[in-house]
């Protein structure tokens, strides 16, 4: 899970609870006093009204952004453990999982890409220097790989 509030990001291992509705809640939870000090300087700052954009990725890997009002913030300390929960009313909200996911048909294109060994020397043809032709494997290339593979695990594996 991840969490972008009000220029906040929220990595997973400090959110405790996100729910989204028509209210967005992250929660979070943070046991370190360094990292509390840094959240505490941003979350001070936020009042009751502020307009903010959110992005949100949840436990499933759906994506959602948009914009909103924060109707509540609060932050709290308890021997030793600090947290906070931030809520959101949202006005806008977009699920970018689709758009992750799923590329226009034809937009991809496949590119070969040629295999250069470093070890090779280089040939000069032409005024340049270029990689010589790379070898080919033969028959018996082939026959003494297999010979090499009996008895292993990847023979015993059916096609």
């Amino acid at each position: 899970m991840y969490a972008k509030v009000c220029d906040i990001e929220i990595l997973s291992s400090y959110i405790s609870d996100v729910s989204v509705g028509d209210l967005l809640t992250v929660q979070a939870l943070v046991t370190n006093p360094l990292d509390w000090l840094h959240f505490y300087e941003k979350i001070s700052v936020i009042k009751h009204g502020d307009r903010t954009n959110f992005m949100v990725v949840t436990a499933e890997g759906d994506r959602l952004a948009g914009q909103g009002d924060v109707t509540e913030v609060e932050k709290w300390s308890n021997r030793g453990q600090y947290g906070f929960k931030i809520k959101i009313n949202i006005r806008k909200q977009k699920s970018l999982t689709d758009r992750r996911t799923r590329a226009p048909p034809g937009t991809r294109k496949v590119v070969p890409i040629p295999v250069v060994h470093a070890e090779a020397p280089l040939v000069a043809a032409a005024g340049r220097l270029v990689a010589p032709e790379a070898p080919v494997a033969t028959a018996d290339d082939i026959a003494s790989f297999k010979d090499m593979l009996k008895g292993s695990l990847a023979m015993d594996m059916t096609a």
